[in-house]
């Protein structure tokens, strides 16, 4: 059995994953986490009865989910039970009209001519799948179970490469006629904070997986998907140490010697996995005379994703909402509206309310609602004080009071500058990297620096919760490879 000694920065899922992946194989391991808690961008917190989400909402295309799970040795099913969300999007359009999406390929259309219209929505749904179901698998079973490789990349997909090409609103001009029903499946990937134009088509994955697979919630909530690995992980002997932050990764010789945590304590390592985003790595971690002048050009480039204000509410009452997730939104042309500040108030919006699905995540006879919304990208985070963070929420809150009564019990807001000082993420950067960032500006699993690795946001693929614990995997495959060279 090896006794190489490895140390991981970052108790969220790729972390979680590498540990429970380099365990198995016999290293010694110690998980340093900054928070009191773990899981990251997947745990929830529990304030007066109601389980708050500290970032993912949902789990899209299950499939890979079971993947990742059995490449740690884990069988999902038992250890990790699912909810199917039986609506997962509603969406309402200025002209009366409002698209539902609810199990399996089932949509409808309500408003003007909506039986005419669901109809020819059914049969549009039907060839979009035809045309893109198989690209899916292509990704699910195969490319994101692996570390990129244009290689690969090329050999799987060429017959649909020509798919891959172009926006997702030119793809939604070309496969619906509806210009209503293309706004309400742009809607579905404004998580993204990209307009329609300016999206990649492969993003459609969503909307087809959304169909074919469905979206669901792990019973207890998001944070039961870290809590299931978190035990893993004790169970084959790693060692967590939480409230911890790191403060520096030692190199020397162009390799890494240890970690300086708080105290300035020494803790020597072998090798060091960071979840802590490629930016935050380079930038804060290491000292900037021995960053690779090929990762300092990396930083300066990478194509931050967007900031958000988001806005919890645990409500008295229950919120009577017509699926899951809800999008009040303008016409294709116009969403880019929806991604920045309102100046004239708050007209468009998105919310989700996960009591629909889980009605015990919220006290006795209320509900969750969760709602983010579109912020300055230009602001400075200094700006974000306790004042501007409330007077913005408190506009959100009104104009979600103007489609629904709201008995709030418990407001929790998360401003981008909570997001870069109590989630740790960079620049308050929800993503890490935008979801349009090319491979070539991703962070690399194993990059010009002996003994160290990368996992979670800012590799590839790294978005998502299946993919972040591929991403913590991909790195734990690249250091045993690393050290079995090296012996």
């Amino acid at each position: 059995m090896s006794q190489d000694r490895v140390t991981i920065i970052g108790a969220g899922v790729s972390g979680l994953a590498a540990g429970i992946h380099l365990a198995r194989q016999g290293f010694e391991v110690s998980l340093f986490e900054a928070r009191s808690t773990l899981g990251g961008c997947c745990s929830t917190t529990n304030i007066d009865g109601f389980t708050f989400n500290n970032g993912a909402m949902f789990l899209a295309v299950p499939r890979l989910l079971d993947h990742a799970f059995g490449r740690l040795g884990l069988d999902r099913e038992p250890l990790l039970p699912l909810r199917r969300i039986n609506a997962p999007q509603a969406t309402f359009l200025p002209g009366g009209t409002s698209v539902t999406f609810g199990t399996g390929r089932n949509a409808l259309v309500e408003g003007p001519n909506g039986l005419a219209r669901t109809a020819v929505l059914q049969d549009e749904i039907e060839r979009c799948m035809a045309k893109w179901s198989p690209v899916l698998e292509v990704f699910t079973d195969d490319l994101l179970t692996q570390p990129l490789s244009v290689l690969r990349v090329m050999s799987r997909t060429w017959r649909h490469l020509p798919k891959l090409r172009g926006s997702l609103a030119a793809e939604l001009c070309r496969q619906f006629s509806d210009p209503e029903v293309r706004a309400a499946i742009a809607a579905v990937t404004l998580y993204t904070g990209l307009p329609p134009e300016r999206t990649p088509v492969f993003q459609i994955f969503g909307f087809i997986s959304m169909l074919q697979d469905g979206l669901y919630l792990p019973e207890g909530g998001m944070g039961a998907i870290s809590g299931v690995m978190h035990k893993a992980f004790c169970d084959l002997g790693g060692k967590v140490i939480a409230g911890t932050r790191v403060e520096k990764i030692r190199t020397e010789g162009g390799r890494v010697r240890a970690l300086v945590i708080e105290g300035k304590e020494e803790v020597l390592t072998d090798a060091v996995i960071s979840t802590a985003g490629g930016m935050a790595t380079f930038t804060d971690l290491m000292d900037p005379s021995t960053v690779p002048s090929s990762m300092k050009r990396r930083v300066l480039h990478a194509p931050l994703s967007h900031q958000t204000l988001c806005i919890q509410l645990g409500l008295a009452n229950q919120l009577q909402a017509p699926a899951h997730s809800v999008n009040r939104v303008p016409l294709l042309e116009e969403q880019y509206r929806l991604l920045a500040p309102q100046p004239a108030g708050i007209e468009w919006l998105s919310y989700a309310v996960p009591t629909l699905t889980m009605p015990e995540l919220a006290s006795a006879g209320g509900s969750i609602v969760e709602m983010f919304t579109a912020v300055d990208q230009t602001l400075a985070l200094g700006a974000w004080d306790a004042e501007a963070k409330e007077a913005a929420a408190d506009e959100a809150i009104a104009a979600l009071a103007r489609h629904h009564p709201l008995d709030v019990a418990v407001r929790r807001i998360t401003s981008p500058k909570d997001y870069a000082t109590r989630m740790n993420l960079f620049e308050g950067a929800v993503y890490g990297l935008s979801p349009a960032a090319k491979p070539s500006q991703q962070f690399p699993q194993a990059p010009p620096v002996t003994g160290l690795f990368l996992a979670g946001q800012t590799t590839y693929p790294g978005f998502g919760v299946a993919p972040a614990m591929f991403s913590g995997i991909f790195a734990a495959d690249a250091l045993i490879g690393s050290l079995s060279r090296a012996r």
